[in-house]
């Protein structure tokens, strides 16, 4: 059977079969070119691993533990230090213990080596193994300004210019159903595209492109100009300026190029964050401050704590030597050997120390209450970490500085104002609201409709080769121009009024909270100043209560010296309160040292008054000049004409 009349194939007979058997053939190469790809296509998602086949076991056989957690590790690089001391806690015991093993160090110098060693704001609860996240370094400030998603760099990097260049190569062979094209209706072309342009945004939210573009065209179009190939080249300017919503340099510098409302990230947002950053570094410097003199005046304690304790100790041990050891009936020998060991294991306690609470940030005060636990080891490993020394290296840390036990006044109304200005919380929540309100300006603007204007020149080039086409190009023989506005506008405007709405309720919540902190400021402030009333009188009746024991324990010992005896129960007694009113008088000292530190936290002067200064790393001397420069600018004082518009002045 053949095919003849107006069939594709009537130039020659064609055969059932064989149309039969070119189908299939055809359909057989693209049905293995298909599976080829596909294998290509999931072989680069599989292992490439050797099936296997797998034999049923029986359950009596499988291994008790085949269900067990197996966590894999990290593979150690560079970058995971390791730790090691080679010292052990017991390597420094009583045996040893010399003068020479002693090291002495000042309130100064611990803050100087903890501050100049460590990248990290330690503190005692050990956060940074429980909640390493929550830890801060003095990276931090950096990390927010280099972050590529919301730092400041990353906002300016939307008004940056941007080259653009491309070129395509097209080979076109196709059969139309029109006589007119190519040649009969086949039509075959060489096409090649090239660009390069450059495009900037600006402040204002316009949108500026210029670019060149070439064109090389080579087809079977009977009808073309130049028989062979022809080049169309030309040179476009073009503008796009919002001139209601995204409008403005007030809301780009805020908001950014293309921000849509809840997705704000301006420059001046960007700035506000980094700031904000450099505020909670800031805290997170005074908490360190704060508790390595916690750890110091705790230090201080312990040794004062032992050396009271082994004092008394020393006393009842002469007291129970003069007790006649034959004399047991009345239990009087008895009553004071339970005296002698029950100082000795305090006084061991006192040595060692029990890892429990001590004194730190937040518990009861801001810059913490005084709890005096003693242990000299405890205290010394515990200021050890923070200064940043090796834990343990065969010496023991020894304060060498003593309190200064004086009176001082404070003036309410200048602490309060410093408190209200120089608190570090405070000063960030005034930043956290500046930030919504900025956040609440941007999205205002997004209840503007989108009125867009349009402008766009274009100077075009035509010939037989790139150097006619240029020619014609730049003398200004074909020029086209266009003009016009572009306008949209959601109804109703649902998303722009919920992001206005949420705004102002961030907003509304965050100026209640500044309000609360400003009244918890007030509390703290008046507790640290009451406390330093209180701290300081009690020392002084302290002081007068040691006085008056060591007097009764005097006129004990001049008694027994005439030959009377004196009650043993007065004796112990008196030892008992002697020790009482030592740890007592030690304690009082340390409190009020604490209560001076903790007026100068609550009025946020800390710092200062401990001669601790931030600063930048080292930077070039053009860098210097420019900041300076840039700080002038920045002067709140200045005639808002002549300076840019600006969120915040640098504080005082």
């Amino acid at each position: 059977m053949g095919l003849r009349g107006n069939s594709p194939f009537a130039d020659r007979e064609v055969t059932l079969v064989e149309l039969v058997t070119g189908t299939r053939m055809h359909t057989t190469r693209f049905i293995i070119r298909l599976s080829a790809i596909a294998s290509i296509v999931v072989g680069g998602c599989q292992f490439n691993a050797r099936s296997t086949r797998f034999k049923s076991t029986p359950m009596s056989e499988v291994p008790a533990n085949i269900t067990q957690l197996r966590p894999s590790d990290a593979v150690p690089t560079a970058n995971m230090p390791t730790y090691v001391e080679p010292s052990s806690p017991l390597d420094c015991n009583e045996s040893n213990l010399t003068p020479d093993k002693f090291r002495a160090m000042s309130l100064q110098e611990c803050i100087s080596q903890s501050l100049s060693t460590s990248p990290v704001m330690r503190d005692l609860g050990v956060t940074i193994v429980r909640a390493p996240q929550s830890i801060g370094t003095n990276l931090d400030p950096a990390l927010t300004f280099s972050d590529p998603r919301l730092g400041e760099e990353a906002a300016l990097s939307a008004f940056d210019a941007n080259v653009f260049a491309s070129s395509f190569f097209e080979s076109n062979d196709r059969q139309l159903n029109n006589k007119f094209f190519g040649q009969q209706g086949q039509f075959v072309q060489d096409l090649s595209t090239s660009q390069f342009g450059i495009n900037k945004r600006s402040a204002t939210g316009g949108l500026y492109t210029i670019r060149q573009v070439a064109v090389y065209d080579r087809n079977n179009q009977p009808s073309n100009t130049f028989a062979d190939h022809s080049w169309d080249s030309y040179l476009e300017a073009q503008i796009r300026q919002p001139l209601l919503q995204g409008a403005g340099t007030q809301f780009n510098r805020i908001a950014g190029p293309g921000a849509t409302p809840g997705q704000l990230n301006g420059v001046l947002l960007a700035r506000v964050r980094t700031d904000i950053s450099l505020i909670d570094f800031q805290r997170s410097v005074r908490d360190f401050v704060s508790e390595i003199e916690n750890a110091y005046w705790d230090l201080y304690y312990a040794y004062r704590d032992l050396e009271a304790r082994v004092s008394v100790r020393e006393i009842a041990e002469e007291t129970l030597q003069s007790l006649p050891e034959a004399d047991t009936s009345d239990g009087k020998r008895a009553q004071a050997q339970e005296q002698v060991h029950r100082l000795q294991s305090e006084v061991i306690d006192s040595l060692n120390g029990r890892p429990i609470d001590a004194t730190r940030t937040n518990n009861g005060s801001t810059g913490g209450t005084f709890r005096g636990t003693g242990g000299i080891r405890v205290c010394e490993r515990r200021l050890r970490l923070m200064i940043g020394l090796p834990i343990n290296d065969g010496t023991l840390l020894r304060p060498s500085e003593l309190p200064v036990v004086a009176p001082v006044v404070f003036d309410w109304n200048s602490a309060v104002c410093e408190a209200i200005n120089l608190r570090e919380e405070l000063r960030r929540q005034r930043w956290v609201i500046k930030q919504r309100e900025l956040e609440l300006l941007a999205n205002r603007n997004f209840l503007r409709p989108q009125l867009d204007v349009v402008g766009q020149y274009r100077m075009r080039g035509f010939g037989n080769d790139l150097d006619d086409a240029s020619k014609s190009l730049y003398n200004g023989q074909f020029q086209e121009w266009q003009f016009g506005l572009d306008y949209s506008m959601p109804a109703g405007f649902r998303r722009a009024s919920s992001a206005v709405r949420n705004s102002q309720f961030a907003l509304a919540r965050e100026s209640e909270i500044l309000r609360e902190q400003e009244r918890a400021i007030h509390y703290g402030l008046s507790n640290a100043i009451n406390e330093t009333k209180r701290s300081y009188e009690n020392w002084v009746l302290q002081e007068k209560r040691l006085q008056s024991i060591v007097t009764q324990l005097n006129a004990i010992d001049a008694k027994e010296t005439a030959g009377e005896k004196a009650e043993l129960d007065v004796r112990l007694e008196t030892h008992r309160r002697l020790l009482d009113a030592r740890l007592r008088f030690h304690q009082a000292e340390v409190e009020y040292m604490l209560a001076l530190r903790n007026v100068n936290v609550e009025r946020g002067t800390l710092l200062r008054y401990c001669s601790v200064w931030m600063n930048e790393a080292e930077s070039p001397d053009d860098a210097a000049i420019d900041a300076v420069r840039r700080i002038s600018a920045q002067d709140y004082q200045t005639i808002p004409v002549s300076r840019d518009m600006i969120v915040g002045f640098p504080a005082q």
